[in-house]
């Protein structure tokens, strides 16, 4: 027993530390495998995790065999302790808006999971509900009830995009936080992605474009349509709920609780629904452009402009409702050369905003 419970504990920190090294090189490779997320890299192009993960269910199928062996009829009462306390603290799928799960540390509860497993019964999964909880990140009054559900209707029933916001490249240069009513702060951090990219087919292989904007941010006039567009305020989520014993799902052995000495509380978010994106390119520029679309089109490529997605047979990177983009279809796209006017769309049906940007507040 001995022996097998300090296997399954080693193996569980060499499939940590595996875990670790591959998301490490992930960030190093991504770029080169579009379309791809962290783990349909890991199944085709990353072989020592899947081993590492293989090798800890070998070693838990060996302990389940020992405690057979050690507790001989009374083995049932020892395995369904640990599958279930396994199943009340662990999560196989994390649900989108929480950032946590909790163990409840709630007496009767947990007795109820031992006096099943004295049985040799098996749980119901009404008591393993009843002993987690989920953690919320933050709470929007009225957001989907109201606000973005009146959207998503008048949107089925056709109503014209009469909201607009127009992006204006000077404006933005010399606006300062204290215009708007907040402090300036030192320092800056900025994820940066090119305005306009694509990949295309060119023989067998997929090659990259990338449209040069350093310097010619004047070239380029950027409107947003949308049929609503509203900011909420952000309130803090359920944090302070007792007796939950609170934890990252993910956070490897022996890392800290707290991910950062430095954290940001979003105060408030600008929320949009079907929304269009109104390009003009100057001329000097729109040559560039067309030569990339028509690859794009001839090849059955995909690009992204301006955080909208487009495919034109290609697959467009789709994680089955990514949030970090908008999705267009090709045929949704309207280019003409001789004005210089490009109109993307975002996909008729959806079933949720998009989130056009955030005000959070920073503090140590």
């Amino acid at each position: 027993m001995e022996k097998a419970r300090e296997a399954v504990e080693a193996a569980n920190v060499n499939y940590y530390a595996v875990l670790n090294e591959a998301q490490i090189q992930w960030k190093i490779v991504k770029d080169s495998f579009f379309g791809m997320d962290f783990w349909q890299w890991v199944i085709g192009k990353y072989a020592p995790l899947s081993d590492a993960d293989n090798a800890r269910k070998a070693t838990s199928v060996e302990l389940y065999e020992a405690m057979n062996v050690y507790h001989g009829p009374d083995a049932a009462y020892p395995a369904q302790i640990v599958n279930g306390l396994g199943r009340t603290t662990s999560s196989k799928a994390l649900s989108p808006g929480y950032n946590q799960d909790g163990l409840i540390d709630d007496a009767d509860l947990i007795n109820r999971i031992f006096e099943y497993a004295k049985k040799g019964e098996k749980i119901p999964d009404g008591d393993l509900v009843q002993s987690t909880i989920r953690v919320p990140q933050y709470t929007l009054s009225g957001y989907t009830s109201t606000v973005i559900q009146s959207w998503i209707d008048a949107s089925s029933r056709g109503a014209s995009r009469d909201q607009v916001i127009t992006i204006d490249i000077d404006q933005g240069r010399t606006t300062k936080w204290e215009d708007l009513g907040f402090k300036e702060v030192s320092g800056n951090g900025a994820g940066l992605w090119p305005f306009l990219s694509a990949e295309v087919r060119v023989g067998d292989q997929w090659e990259s474009r990338i449209l040069n904007t350093s310097g010619r941010e004047n070239d380029i006039a950027l409107q947003l349509a949308m049929v609503g567009v509203q900011k909420f305020d952000i309130e803090t989520g359920g944090w302070n709920i007792p007796n939950v014993k609170t934890r990252f799902p993910d956070r490897i052995p022996d890392a800290p609780d707290a991910l950062s000495p430095k954290v940001a509380r979003i105060l408030s978010v600008l929320a949009a629904y079907d929304i269009e994106l109104k390009v003009n390119f100057a001329s000097g520029i729109r040559n560039e452009v067309d030569k990339t679309y028509e690859e794009v089109k001839s090849t059955g490529g995909r690009m992204s402009v301006f955080g909208f997605h487009v495919s034109a047979g290609a697959d467009n990177g789709s994680d089955n409702g990514s949030n970090e983009y908008i999705e267009t279809k090709f045929e949704d796209v309207k280019w003409d050369e001789a004005s210089g006017s490009m109109t993307l769309t975002a996909v008729k049906g959806q079933f949720y905003p998009t989130i056009l940007g955030a005000v959070a507040h920073r503090f140590d």
